[in-house]
């Protein structure tokens, strides 16, 4: 769920004779409201009804409102409002970006950034200035810890296999605006994401895996193989290796828990549409093994799951 700029108070836009900030002060201290930012305010149960990205997106507008100046959003601001997922916890500091001899203190919930942007890194999204989909993928190849690097690159290139919605940004825009910020520390490891981002990896556990199957020396998989038998198409698996006849399912709870994934079914009815889906691939001598998340996220036991299914390791990709 997401807020609008209009649930907020802003106390700056106040008229004092009839609201006074020191007021909205003591309902936070209360209990009764929620600080947003610096100068906002937002009754305590409408904040509790949003989610994570739903809470740090409002901040993110807060900090833009009661600012005079406008700002350019990058890094995880920027990501959270293209809907680059994260790893963990989104932050609670909003990220700007300011020129290289701007200067300025990060303070008050903003992280400032001196960096160089060119025209073609900015763009606007509900009003909002905010790094490219391309340009934020770069910053955060750079910033980020490597695994919600990854998983960034992966959804802004991820090509929707039914066509309900393009790619976010393609291995040109990436290769681009990495061209573009060059001189740049760091610009070895981000070189190193964008080639190892995937068009097909469609969730984040997928992504995490796939890192972390490089990191322990798994065979490389073929990603989104398709399985077809006398009945017709069975589906895409996340991982094959052809070798071994061996697929590998990676199993967030999104597919179970998410409404839109689930297409209309019920909790019950996907895990039995899943299990028949299996058995039917099963059936075409394919093995299949599968791991949640706590699994996927951890090298060590993932390379202990991944041999128990027949895996070699020590491969080079």
């Amino acid at each position: 769920m997401e807020a609008k700029t209009s649930t907020l108070v802003l106390v700056r836009s106040l008229d004092e004779l009839f609201d006074r900030r020191q007021q909205h002060a003591r309902d936070a201290a209360a209990g009764r409201e929620t600080r947003v930012a610096r100068g906002a305010y937002i009754k305590t149960p409408l904040w509790a009804q949003l989610g994570q990205r739903g809470q740090y997106l409002l901040r993110i507008r807060a900090v833009v409102a009661t600012r005079r100046r406008s700002m350019v959003l990058s890094h995880w601001s920027a990501a959270a409002i293209h809907g680059l997922p994260v790893i963990g916890r989104w932050p609670t500091a909003v990220h700007v970006i300011v020129g290289p001899v701007s200067g300025g203190r990060s303070r008050n919930g903003v992280v400032k950034h001196a960096l160089t942007l060119r025209d073609e890194d900015v763009v606007e999204v509900d009003g909002l200035l905010v790094t490219s989909v391309a340009r934020t993928v770069l910053d955060m190849a750079i910033s980020a810890d490597p695994l919600t690097a990854v998983i960034a690159a992966d959804r802004a290139l991820l090509v929707d296999r039914f066509r309900r919605r393009p790619p976010l940004a393609s291995r040109e825009d990436l290769v681009e605006a990495w061209n573009r910020a060059m001189p740049f520390r760091g610009h070895r490891r981000a070189e190193h994401v964008i080639e190892f981002g995937e068009t097909r990896a469609e969730s984040p556990l997928e992504s995490v895996s796939r890192l972390n199957m490089w990191v322990i020396g798994c065979p490389r998989p073929v990603l989104q193989q398709s399985f077809s038998d006398a009945e017709g198409y069975i589906g895409d698996t996340d991982f094959f290796w052809p070798d071994l006849q061996l697929t590998g399912e990676a199993d967030g709870e999104i597919k179970y828990l998410d409404e839109e994934m689930r297409g209309g079914r019920s909790a019950d009815q996907v895990v039995l549409d899943e299990k028949d889906r299996e058995d039917r691939i099963r059936a075409l001598r394919k093995g299949m093994t599968r791991w949640r998340w706590e699994v996927g996220v951890n090298p060590s036991a993932l390379r202990a799951h991944l041999v128990h299914a027949g895996l070699p390791m020590g491969r080079r990709w």
